[in-house]
């Protein structure tokens, strides 16, 4: 029964994939507010409120809410829903880096002594919106800009946590802020450059994956001192 919530993100997952692959607007409206929610549900179920890692827990939640919020508004088509959607996903970024910072802080964490280690996750949002600052439209270049930066500095808090917790556990979590980070990109490189085909696919099977990644990190965290 404790494996009953993250079964059931699994089938939204790929009920929602399975909506991506057949182009069925039907299936993919109806699963996408649900992925996040199920996730929120197998953080809570799987661990406790009264650890050491309390705010990480209640952060991470807080990452999901605004998650779900963001799925919610891009199924809808036009540059408000484009916008919003951007704003709560940028909220979610920030919880993340709440959550990870209030375990290894940038003043102390790895980042602090192997800065170079931020070189990929600083360049690759740059190159990208120069790729593609021609065709992002003026009142969204400053919201747009303002969000890969933050998205950069949560797969930042991410990278920092390095030697502060196992291993097993910081790379899987690390690959989920990766896949996060392009899944966001190949939104971007379909909005505002070349649209290619079976980018809904790829778009949201990265974001899966990603998003489950941290909050699995989260919850191994969470249960080894819960």
């Amino acid at each position: 029964m404790k494996n009953l919530p993250r079964l059931a993100f699994i089938a939204v997952a790929l009920l929602n994939l399975l909506g991506g692959a057949l182009a069925n607007n039907t299936l993919i409206f109806c699963t996408k507010p649900l992925l996040m929610p199920a996730l929120a549900v197998w953080l809570v179920t799987a661990t406790s409120r009264q650890n050491e890692y309390s705010f990480l827990r209640k952060a991470v939640l807080g990452a999901l809410v605004f998650s779900t919020l963001g799925d919610v508004l891009l199924i809808f088509s036009g540059p408000l829903f484009f916008l919003l959607g951007l704003f709560f996903f940028l909220l979610a970024h920030m919880f993340y880096i709440g959550a990870f910072s209030s375990i290894s802080s940038f003043k102390n964490g790895f980042l602090s002594r192997n800065p170079w280690w931020a070189t990929p996750f600083v360049a690759f949002p740059i190159c990208l919106l120069v790729f593609l600052w021609a065709g992002i439209p003026v009142g969204m270049k400053s919201p747009v800009a303002a969000y890969a930066s933050v998205i950069s500095v949560m797969a930042l808090s991410v990278v920092n946590l390095k030697g502060k917790i196992a291993n097993a556990i910081f790379w899987p979590m690390l690959a989920g802020a990766i896949l996060f980070l392009l899944s966001d990109s190949l939104i971007a490189i379909s909005k505002f450059g070349q649209p290619f085909e079976g980018s809904r696919l790829a778009i949201m099977g990265t974001y899966i994956v990603g998003q489950y990644l941290l909050v699995w990190g989260a919850v191994r965290m969470l249960s080894r001192v819960g």
